[in-house]
């Protein structure tokens, strides 16, 4: 497996890909990704593991989604059977280790928050649910300290989960060496993921700020702003996914990676 460095403009050029891609195949898409993210939600609900079973499921469901937009780019008819690629595809062998990456990112994250409240509780007080967005004591500031503190520990483990998912799925990488590609990937290239967040940042804060319009201009309208902001979001969340799979098409030399089996049908 070889990974190419590409230029920092590579990383606007994703975030354009990620939209392109939308717009090939928009309903079968957005339908994919809204399983993907129906299926995250009602694995809380698993007996024990609920809290954290949405991060555990992850890998396994990310390799589903990039197998129906690689098909996709490549200008085949993605399929809702896809999403369930890493249970039903490459002899079976691919799931427990996807489980065995997803056990480990929720490890990580655990312990990120785990260290962010060392500096204040907020974060971790949110994330478990104990208070909400809407409570009065909650600090804007020890919510903007515990947030930095969490994304500075937390930022290592989140580029080296970024391709580990297609390294163990597509190229039968054990977990601990993909770990290890993907965050060598992901430093490698730096400079277009700076680009990368910040092309997407700007758009999140494009969005937000004409969502904010139009409720100044609307008025507050909880039924309005809601259908606005789902499908806005769906929209969004799918054209972040799409990006991802350019990030990985464009990084990793797949004339040196084993061909994935056809696509689920």
């Amino acid at each position: 497996m070889r990974i190419r460095v590409l230029p920092a403009v590579t990383g606007w050029r994703w975030v354009i890909d990620g939209f392109r891609l939308l717009r090939r195949q928009p309903i079968a898409l957005l339908a994919i990704v809204f399983m993907n993210l129906l299926l995250l939600s009602v694995s809380v609900l698993v007996p024990v593991v609920g809290s954290i079973a949405p991060l555990v499921l992850t890998p396994a469901l990310m390799v589903g989604v990039m197998h129906a937009i690689r098909a996709t780019d490549r200008g085949q008819m993605p399929t809702p059977l896809m999403l369930l690629a890493a249970f039903r595809d490459y002899d079976g062998r691919a799931w427990r280790p996807l489980i065995v990456l997803g056990a480990v990112s929720a490890a990580c994250t655990v312990t990120a928050l785990a260290l962010s409240a060392l500096a204040d509780g907020t974060l971790m007080q949110l994330a478990t649910g104990r208070i909400g967005n809407e409570d009065t004591t909650v600090s804007e500031g020890a919510l903007m300290t515990s947030a930095v503190l969490f994304l500075l520990v937390y930022a290592p483990t989140q580029a080296a989960m970024w391709y580990a998912p297609l390294f163990v799925a597509w190229h039968r990488t054990p977990v601990a060496q993909s770990l290890f590609f993907s965050l060598v990937a992901v430093w490698r290239n730096r400079r277009a993921f700076v680009v990368y967040a910040i092309g997407w940042f700007a758009i999140a804060l494009a969005a937000s700020l004409a969502i904010r319009l139009l409720q100044l201009t609307l008025g507050p309208s909880p039924v309005v702003l809601s259908m606005l902001l789902s499908p806005l979001s769906l929209i969004l969340i799918t054209a972040v996914y799409c990006s991802f799979w350019s990030t990985y098409r464009d990084a990793v030399d797949v004339d040196t990676a084993p061909t994935p089996p056809a696509s689920v049908t």
